[in-house]
């Protein structure tokens, strides 16, 4: 499989090839719940992040994805702090650390990663958080599921039909979080609301919200901000 022409493949490492920069944008989330540490003059970081590259005049090809869902070491130059940044339109503004490159450094170290169940579980309690990039297109949010777990050396043994169920659902309309993302008519596949699995219950129905962690605030919201018909359910609860 070809590489783009700003990389470079020595042995088992990736150099950028370029004679400008390379900029990895990771989330200061991604820092505060451990999907990246800094290990002396590394970083060990989950692979699903955005990147871009800038030629020697600081002109960028524009925003890209870095599809590479295991946890594997980079090595920058320097590594800046930026608050406050809004990547794309539809993104939120959130902070980012700056991982620059130059020509010769290691973006991957090696491209031969352990193969470990935790890496797994780090990326899917990014998911489980709502805190995948909201970058990556709804459409292809499921890719990233069987690939994380194959570099891993496992198989999750379920139907896809599985993750499109919990994706369609953890995935929302960002001017009613009622509604699923799927619902929603946008045509803009990056311009959905991703939400945290356990806040799900309570824009869904008081029947499911029994089911939330907070059931009792879960509830409260379901039946206040619901748009269907009342169940047996509200009636015992009210009673």
């Amino acid at each position: 499989m070809s590489i783009p022409s700003f990389l470079k493949k020595d042995k088992y490492s990736i150099l950028f090839n370029g004679d400008g920069e390379f900029i990895f944008y990771v989330p200061e989330l991604y820092f505060k719940t451990n999907k990246a540490i800094i290990v002396g003059e590394y970083v060990n970081l989950l692979g699903i992040l955005d990147y871009a590259v800038f030629d020697k005049n600081g002109k960028s090809s524009g925003l890209k994805r870095f599809n590479f869902p295991t946890v594997f070491l980079s090595r920058p130059t320097t590594i800046e702090k930026v608050k406050q940044l809004k990547l794309t339109n539809t993104s939120e503004v959130q902070d980012y650390r700056l991982l620059r490159f130059s020509k010769g450094d290691q973006i991957v170290v090696s491209t031969k990663v352990p193969q470990d169940l935790a890496n797994t579980e780090e990326f899917y309690s990014l998911f489980l958080g709502g805190n995948l990039p909201t970058t990556i297109p709804y459409n292809e949010l499921h890719n990233y599921f069987p690939e994380n777990v194959r570099l891993n050396g496992a198989s999750y043994n379920l139907n896809m039909q599985i993750f499109g169920v919990v994706i369609s659902e953890s995935f929302r309309d960002p001017k009613d979080l009622s509604k699923p993302f799927r619902l929603s008519k946008e045509t803009d596949m990056t311009n959905y609301k991703a939400i945290n699995i356990k806040t799900i219950p309570k824009l869904v129905s008081p029947h499911s919200s029994i089911t939330s962690e907070n059931w009792d605030e879960a509830v409260v919201n379901a039946v206040l901000n619901t748009n269907v018909k009342d169940s047996p359910m509200e009636k015992i609860l009210m009673d």
